[in-house]
């Protein structure tokens, strides 16, 4: 379950919801318990904010294993980077570079650094009127075109 802290924050947080809320995250705890007769169902929650789970979904028997899954180092953007760019036209780009240059960066920001320097790319070859696609090369200059659209996104 993908954000789970938007189906099952902490209980009492919101006051103007009638307590749907509420009812909501005691409906879930209530089907989680029923879990425990499924010895094949595993359940993995995942959110970027744990501090605002209901506490009652972190005890024994639910969702009880927390497991910290941290920002990428530079070998695994590194990683990160070649698996999203493995079949692409890369021309003179050091993917290496790009991987220490990213720090603080997750897997979802590099691919998708990974495809705006593919579209910056396309845009380039568009504007040049090339129309065979099979010319087009995603050089250093599209990842630093990408790079500067997503750093001033952020």
């Amino acid at each position: 379950m993908d954000e789970i802290d938007s189906l099952a924050p902490a209980r009492g947080r919101f006051q103007n919801d009638s307590g749907v809320s509420d009812r909501v995250v005691g409906q879930l705890l209530t089907e989680l318990d029923g879990l425990q007769d499924c010895p094949n169902v595993l359940l993995i929650g995942a959110t970027n904010r744990p501090e605002v789970l209901d506490p009652a979904l972190l005890r024994a028997g639910r969702l009880d294993l927390q497991i910290k899954v941290e920002l990428p180092d530079q070998p695994s953007r590194f990683a990160i980077l070649q698996v999203h760019n493995h079949d692409r036209p890369l021309f003179e780009v050091d993917l290496d570079a790009w991987a220490a240059q990213t720090e603080d960066w997750n897997g979802a920001d590099l691919a998708l650094l990974s495809n705006q320097a593919a579209l910056e790319a396309i845009r380039r070859y568009r504007s040049q009127g090339l129309t065979d696609p099979s010319a087009i090369q995603i050089t250093t200059n599209d990842f630093t075109a990408a790079y500067q659209r997503l750093m001033s996104q952020r």
